[in-house]
């Protein structure tokens, strides 16, 4: 079995594979939990244990883990969590591992592994140009070319972030719940910083692809737009583009660069 993890600054995923010999890996469970940045390599083995037994996953059958990881102060936690678990280091996604993606940038060692894990999945799925959006509370907006060629992306706050600031910097204004708001003009102050929130985001999104499809002049008919992330939901009410919804892309992508440098 392999434990893949992909640790994100606001949700960790885990995913377990399994097989019989180890390849042609197949995801049997999966669950998110709160990053936390203040528990230890203790308290996060022990809370895995206890996922893992509740989905009658015996830790023994896990051979390796695998861990994308954006938050580098929980690394090494991390790291302990591993060894305290089966005894063995992680394998880190980093530079030196085989992707199949070919990262165009000025310094490729400083995309973020998410990028890359959520890459690799995609372009395992399809061979035309691929925008990959990733709707958390950092939202990356990724173009990866049909030669498999990571261009390039961009990087905004997610709409949670939205919401704190709009909470955190102002006297008056409540703390109000994220909801695909169905008017564009609110008829409360709750109901209008809501609408703000969702209009705001989406449009800023869209925006977004507009500016990507412009500047890149490319045909919607030879592009897969694939959107994953905690808020992937609120952008799916539009018509301005067709996107591919895709929970598990990091986890898979985690399973794929494993089969291509251990399996």
């Amino acid at each position: 079995m392999l434990l893949a993890i992909d640790l994100e600054n606001k949700f960790t995923t885990f995913g377990i594979y399994s097989s019989e010999n180890n390849k042609n890996l197949k995801l049997i469970s999966y669950f998110s939990l709160k990053t936390d940045r203040s528990k230890s390599a203790d308290e996060i083995a022990l809370i895995l244990k206890l996922m893992l037994l509740d989905r009658n996953i015996v830790i023994k059958n896990i051979n390796d883990i695998i861990i994308s990881c954006v938050v580098p102060e929980l690394l090494p936690v991390y790291q302990d969590v591993s060894k305290y678990l089966i005894k063995r280091e992680p394998i880190i996604v980093s530079a030196g591992l085989k992707t199949g993606l070919n990262v165009k940038c000025e310094n490729p060692k400083e995309v973020g592994s998410d990028r890359i894990t959520r890459g690799v999945s995609a372009i395992s799925k399809y061979d035309k140009n691929i925008i990959i959006i990733s709707a958390s509370s950092i939202t990356t907006i990724d173009l990866i070319n049909e030669k498999r060629e990571f261009i390039g992306g961009l990087i905004v706050p997610g709409i949670d972030l939205w919401q704190k600031s709009l909470f955190a910097e102002t006297s008056k204004l409540p703390k109000v719940e994220i909801v695909s708001a169905n008017s564009v003009l609110g008829n409360s102050t709750i109901k209008a910083m809501q609408s703000g929130l969702y209009y705001g985001y989406k449009n800023s999104i869209l925006g977004i692809l507009d500016d990507i499809f412009r500047e890149y002049n490319l045909d919607k008919s030879k592009i897969k737009i694939i959107i994953t992330g905690i808020f992937a939901k609120l952008l799916l009410k539009q018509d301005s583009y067709k996107l591919i919804v895709d929970e598990n892309l990091g986890l898979e992508g985690l399973r794929l660069i494993y089969e291509k440098n251990y399996s």
